[in-house]
């Protein structure tokens, strides 16, 4: 078994603990994606700190690794772009075929936390889970972001705090997209406020409970497991399990966004109900629908000034596993008007004059969260269920 310490500076790799073989699972855990977002890194050190104290025995390997470095040093949610937001499919391969002296500053941490990834990513030998630490601006209870597939359900259930769905029509170029898109399992985590000290502590839970949920601990071995799983279910206590994005309102930098201020995530707000101002004219911003408030900016930098979501019942979670272990979504193909596109795994092309027949509730069910209109058709994508192996 191999480990190394954590850096006392922002390094790149933070440290790892145990090792690659076959069939043994693989956690990456990544850290201040957001350079106001130092949580993460902290957490992962504290976590490495314990585990080359007490060399417990693991079954594969756990990296840690940090995001934006030269933000996270600069304590700003980013300097030119959001690193957050460039990990599309197309922005990459472009910085595959081109000089790294044309880089701006996220593009340059992009290459060098890529590079690290796929390094682990060609050494493993068994299942791959990313764990991608956040925080938010407002205050409120931590939660998990999931692209919808039962694999990312089953790691993210067992942290006991609520569940976002949905997030990834809303929100595109995020590291967890495109990582889910490979077929790894893929896991956000929103520990809580920028600078509360609960963020940190709620992060540790997270990295503890993933790294025994994912195979790689038993629980007898994670010190103090019990007390990291009670304090994740105290935050999330009176919640709903699982919510759903409904509508993002999306902000330019000339709007000069200003949230009303002590807006918390969960919050219940009414359609209707002045969330905000904006310019020009200090135009009001109303909530256009009742709603779970998530994420509201309370912070300079940032494109989302806030999330309305519902919550999704337990009988329609159970329903939609069933359908999808039964394989419903294979008849689709048969019913006129829609068929899969043809070298595209999880996309379906659906005619618009018969998609009015189906509820994109039905869609929903079976993980096809994300809808793009392309002329008189609806396109459906869905995460492609299953693990990525070696």
């Amino acid at each position: 078994m191999t480990h190394t310490a954590a850096s006392t500076t922002t390094e790149r790799v933070l440290g790892s603990y145990g090792t690659h073989g076959t069939g043994r699972p693989l956690l990456i855990v990544v850290g201040g994606i957001h350079g106001n977002e130092p949580g993460g890194v902290l957490a992962a050190q504290e976590v490495l700190g314990s585990l080359a104290a007490r060399r417990p025995p693991i079954a594969g390997r756990v990296v840690f690794l940090s995001g934006n470095r030269q933000a996270l040093e600069a304590r700003t949610r980013f300097l030119e772009v959001d690193l957050n937001r460039i990990w599309s499919p197309d922005r990459i391969e472009a910085l595959r075929t081109r000089s790294a002296e044309d880089d701006h500053a996220e593009e340059r941490e992009l290459r060098e936390l890529l590079s690290e990834i796929e390094r682990e990513l060609a050494a493993a030998g068994g299942r791959v889970v990313f764990l991608d630490l956040h925080s938010t601006s407002a205050a409120g209870a931590p939660f998990a972001i999931i692209g919808d597939t039962l694999a990312n359900r089953a790691i993210a259930f067992v942290l006991g705090i609520p569940v976002i769905l949905g997030l990834e029509e809303n929100v595109g170029g995020t590291l967890l997209e495109y990582f889910g898109s490979l077929g790894h399992v893929a896991v956000g985590f929103e520990g809580g406020q920028h600078e509360a000290p609960t963020t940190r502590t709620h992060d540790e839970a997270a990295i503890w409970i993933t790294l025994v949920s994912a195979g790689l601990m038993q629980a007898v071995d994670v010190p103090d497991h019990a007390g990291h799983v009670a304090r994740l279910a105290r935050a999330g206590q009176d919640l709903p399990r699982v919510v759903e994005i409904l509508h993002r309102h999306g902000i330019s930098p000339e709007d000069d966004f200003r949230m009303h201020p002590g807006y918390v995530n969960f919050q219940p707000v009414e359609e209707g109900e002045l969330l905000a101002h904006a310019e020009p004219g200090h135009r009001e911003v109303r909530a256009p629908r009742d709603g779970m408030i998530l994420m509201p900016l309370y912070q300079a930098k940032g494109r989302d000034g806030f999330f309305l979501a519902r919550t999704v019942r337990p009988f329609w979670l159970a329903l939609s596993a069933l359908l999808r272990r039964a394989g419903l979504d294979s008849l689709f193909s048969h019913l006129p008007g829609l068929h899969r596109r043809a070298g595209a795994a999880g996309v379906l092309e659906v005619d618009a004059r018969i998609a009015r027949f189906f509820t994109v509730q039905i869609f929903h069910l079976l993980g096809y969260r994300r809808c793009e209109a392309e002329g008189n058709r609806m396109v459906f994508t869905r995460r492609v269920e299953g693990l990525a192996r070696r």
